[in-house]
């Protein structure tokens, strides 16, 4: 399956080809005057990698690895987490696209998208081993699985889910500092190829007609969109292909 990323630019591009311009000394990482400004650009950089990855993989399910008790400990649950990815990858091939969330209490749990029907009892059982048990003997893990149905998916849901599971990579957390990652995700998803298609268009009319039809290769199904008349942008999303694409909205 293959997704359609499509962002068009009919604007015709002039630049200015001058003296080259002396790069500035960068300074050490957390030091920049621009620290905020760099944070966000970071923030939505995740951002758009997470959407991209969860529609690479189609990604349709969401599982939640929680805690029984508070834990606002970051460097030990990235160790469960760990642990849990490379179980998970022993007894097939695991791709996955996760999160770290921090509730406002400061409780910390992992959103993990993947593709299809999970095997429910090994996913449970894999992290409640994790995780251990208190002295009582009672699991301290708990685990949710979402399927398409029970997270409000329609033809939209891939579209859903990916932008869900991005928006943790922008929130604010004091869990995570500077030079800690804002997602995690299999090593093998790979990024979606860019194709450039030159249009000679002078409306803008034409060129969102042209982007549509050049869509049209992938699926249309659930398809978003996005105009930016100021700009002159136009950005298209498809779902995971299927074997029959639908027609243009027009």
């Amino acid at each position: 399956m293959r997704s359609c990323f499509l962002c068009l630019n009919y604007r015709p591009t002039l630049c200015f080809l001058g003296p080259a311009i002396t790069p500035k000394q960068r300074k050490p990482r957390g030091e920049s005057e621009n620290r905020e400004r760099n944070d966000e650009t970071a923030g939505r950089a995740a951002k758009k990698r997470v959407r991209q990855a969860c529609k690479t993989i189609g990604a349709d399910r969401m599982i939640t690895l929680t805690y029984r008790q508070n834990m606002i400990d970051r460097d030990t649950a990235l160790k469960h987490w760990g642990r849990f990815r490379r179980r998970m990858g022993k007894h097939r091939q695991f791709l996955y696209v996760a999160v770290i969330e921090e509730q406002e209490r400061g409780a910390i749990h992992f959103h993990v998208t993947v593709h299809g029907r999970q095997r429910y009892h090994l996913l449970r059982g894999i992290w409640a081993q994790v995780v251990g048990k208190d002295g009582a003997g009672r699991s301290m893990s708990n685990i949710d699985v979402r399927n398409p149905p029970k997270f409000g998916f329609g033809k939209d849901g891939v579209h859903k889910l990916a932008a869900y599971i991005a928006k943790y990579c922008t929130k604010d957390m004091p869990c995570r500092t500077l030079n800690q990652k804002r997602y995690f995700c299999f090593r093998g998803i790979p990024k979606p190829e860019v194709t450039a298609w030159p249009l000679a268009c002078t409306q803008a009319v034409d060129a969102v007609r042209t982007a549509f039809l050049i869509a049209e290769g992938g699926c249309m199904e659930g398809v978003q969109y996005w105009y930016k008349k100021r700009l002159s942008v136009m950005w298209i999303a498809t779902p995971p292909c299927l074997e029959q694409a639908s027609p243009a909205p027009f």
